[in-house]
């Protein structure tokens, strides 16, 4: 006695062949599509499987690919019935089949099938004694040549447009599992063909999105439902809006759902805004240095004239020289915001990166706390860099000045220097890196960190969070 499945959309087929089988003493398990039948399998092995090929919800090529994904499946004999499949020279092996019988004249077809399970054994794969040739038994189809070749070109000409569309397209039956995908989706859940198949589709969604999800669909009666790309959803990493189309066939309710990637837009209208933004903050960053050049022209131009009207003593260059130099602070913050504004002009230098953090940090110290202990780690490899010297003490000063603010007594800042190769994955996560070599420079402090709404202001200009120092954590600079 053999454990043997029959999977037929066809009543009258799966009457015959249990009926055909059963005679013979084996034990029969029917089901009337392949998603009827993957959820039959998950608890019945069968030594042999009989499967039609052109069937709903999941067809026997599908199903086949699925089975063979399955460790506990992966040996049964799998026996593809099918008049299509015969007149239509499909190659069932390539897709896992190990025999195909045409569907003809009950007792031809009979024949077959008995032939099949008298000849089989468990070593068929390396025996081969039912087929040698690999040529398709019982070639009187129930189908007319013209016919059977006409329904598959028909099939696979639908394929072929739905496996370029660059949108996924999935078909789901009317309790949310998913019985077919194209190559889009396979692509956009970054999960095979097999193992989507048969899912519910609220888990290919992010667990956060899930139950939002869940409650749009039992929401929806027959008319579309679209998911807007203002509200994306997360699928696999990758933000996607949805189109759900409730279908009537025949006597069955099934959806149709068109997944379109919008993360590609959604960054390229971020990056826009964000130029947008740092272009006014340039213009009016720009204004406000020239407005204030001339108006420290006129200080410094006047503290001139005051020297002149004062007797020259001690008390007077003491205090003209403190003026002059807070006046000299106030023209380079002038030249930085003009350098910022494009008004003026970075100068960009060989810089080696460990000896300006050593030349530089003493002058620094002098404004962090005394309990505060700094700690370095400066490889003797590091690479040169070409940067602006000013710039990189500003930007130094800055962040060492925020880790001093946020990190408790006794705390500790370590700063470090490495070389690192950026490939390209990791430059296309990071808009304005190049793939090739860098140097990183690296600020960790005990503080407690920032959250997501400080991080994503670190890089605008005059962004400030000096109501309540929150560290850096760990701070970058490539």
């Amino acid at each position: 006695m053999k454990r043997i499945m029959v999977i037929d959309n066809h009543p009258v087929m799966l009457k015959y062949m249990t009926n055909l089988l059963e005679r013979e003493g084996h034990q029969v398990k029917t089901a009337e599509d392949g998603l009827s039948a993957l959820d039959i399998l998950e608890t019945y092995v069968p030594d042999v499987i009989f499967c039609d090929m052109v069937m709903p919800r999941i067809d026997g090529e599908k199903l086949c690919r699925i089975v063979r994904s399955m460790p506990a499946l992966k040996d049964v004999f799998f026996v593809i019935v099918s008049g299509v499949a015969a007149e239509s020279e499909i190659d069932f092996r390539g897709f896992g089949a190990d025999l195909c019988i045409a569907k003809g004249p009950f007792n031809v077809m009979s024949e077959h099938v008995l032939n099949v399970l008298a000849e089989y054994k468990a070593e068929y794969k390396t025996d081969a004694s039912l087929d040698r040739s690999g040529e398709i038994l019982g070639l009187e189809s129930l189908y007319p040549r013209s016919v059977a070749k006409e329904l598959w070109s028909t099939k696979r000409h639908f394929e072929v447009i739905l496996d370029h569309m660059s949108e996924g397209m999935l078909e789901l039956t009317s309790d949310w599992r998913i019985v077919y995908v194209n190559p889009s989706t396979v692509f956009l859940t970054g999960m095979a063909q097999e193992r989507i198949l048969g899912m519910d589709v609220i888990n290919l969604f992010h667990e956060s999105h899930q139950q939002s999800v869940g409650e749009m669909i039992k929401e929806m009666d027959d008319r579309p439902l679209k998911i807007h790309e203002n509200f994306p959803l997360l699928v696999n990493g990758r933000q996607v809006s949805l189109y759900i189309l409730p279908v009537r066939d025949e006597d069955r309710l099934l959806y149709i759902v068109i997944m379109t990637d919008i993360s590609g837009k959604r960054a390229a209208e971020a990056r826009l805004q964000q130029a947008l933004k740092m272009e006014a903050i340039a213009t009016l960053a720009g204004g406000v240095a020239h407005e204030f050049n001339n108006a420290l022209m006129g200080i410094m131009g006047n503290i001139e004239l005051l020297k002149l009207d004062f007797p020259e003593n001690e008390k007077r260059d003491r205090c003209f020289g403190i003026m002059k130099k807070s006046g000299y602070r106030m023209s380079r913050l002038t030249d930085q915001l003009l350098a910022y504004a494009k008004g003026g002009k970075y100068q960009p230098k060989r810089l080696g990166l460990n000896e300006f953090v050593m030349e530089t940090l003493p002058i620094l110290k002098h404004d962090l706390s005394p309990e505060i202990r700094v700690e370095t780690h400066f490889p003797k490899d590091i690479s040169h860099i070409k940067a602006d010297h000013a710039q990189m003490q500003m930007v130094l000063s800055a962040i060492l000045s925020n880790s001093d603010e946020a990190t408790e007594d006794g705390g500790l800042i370590k700063i470090t220097t490495e070389n690192q190769d950026i490939d390209e994955d990791f430059a296309k996560r990071h808009p304005g890196l190049k793939p090739g070599p860098h140097v990183c420079l690296t600020l960790e402090d005990d503080g407690k960190g920032m959250d997501e709404k400080t991080r994503n202001g670190i890089f605008e200009p005059f962004f400030t969070t000096k109501f309540q120092g929150r560290g850096t954590g760990q701070s970058r600079s490539n």
